[in-house]
């Protein structure tokens, strides 16, 4: 039986992957942890760079090693971690961005992200789960106009009365969101491509709306029709 030499064989095998076209390798990554996907930049000069073109960018509680760590010095260094991501990437326009880091209140610091992520305008879809009900989603929030899928949990949505619109809007999700009939029906009307709306978990149901604040489902869904 012909010898075959185990290093030779691990260097085709990563030859193989390496050989990949870029987007199958981006999407390998998407598909990673981010912190794993991160990780693959020691692997060698071509994979050096190659997670800078992710178009999904998955933040996580566990993004940062958290062994004995105060929850004050995690989120500092969470935060950090996020913005020299950020600060690295330069991935497509379809840019995902999902922040799930319930446990750190980290409500002021997403705020900075968003005004960060405003700036280039490139974010098509934001998932944001949060614990903090009275977190108000930051102005900067509502200038993202290239968003066309939203999915928020566990915050207030009170858009600024300069806001015009989310003009590529066509999918959102609120659940457990804190925000008044008048402000929601005013919120979509301005959203003309939305054609997708889920409502999960209000505090209050449509009945218990304050009298004068009132809004039927026919009202609702006339603003997106």
């Amino acid at each position: 039986m012909e010898y075959q030499n185990p290093t030779r064989t691990r260097s085709l095998n990563s030859d193989i992957i390496s050989t990949l076209p870029q987007n199958i390798i981006e999407d390998i990554l998407t598909r990673m942890p981010l912190r794993s996907a991160l990780r693959t930049s020691v692997l060698s000069m071509k994979w050096r760079y190659t997670w800078r073109g992710m178009p999904k960018l998955v933040f996580t509680d566990d993004l940062v090693a958290s062994n004995h760590l105060s929850r004050q010095l995690k989120k500092y260094k969470l935060v950090n971690a996020i913005l020299h991501v950020l600060l690295f990437h330069n991935g497509p326009e379809t840019l995902e961005f999902d922040c799930s880091v319930v446990r750190l209140h980290m409500e002021s610091e997403f705020a900075q992200i968003i005004s960060y992520l405003a700036r280039g305008n490139t974010v098509k879809k934001i998932i944001f789960i949060s614990d903090n009900r009275s977190f108000k989603l930051p102005v900067s929030f509502f200038a993202l106009q290239g968003l066309e899928v939203v999915h928020l949990d566990t915050c207030t949505l009170e858009p600024p009365l300069t806001f015009n619109g989310a003009s590529s809007l066509t999918r959102m999700t609120f659940r457990n969101v804190e925000v008044s009939a008048q402000v929601l029906q005013r919120f979509i009307s301005k959203c003309s491509l939305l054609h997708y709306f889920v409502l999960v978990e209000l505090e209050k149901g449509i009945e218990s709306v304050p009298e004068g604040n009132n809004f039927t489902f026919v009202d609702l869904f006339q603003c997106i029709v």
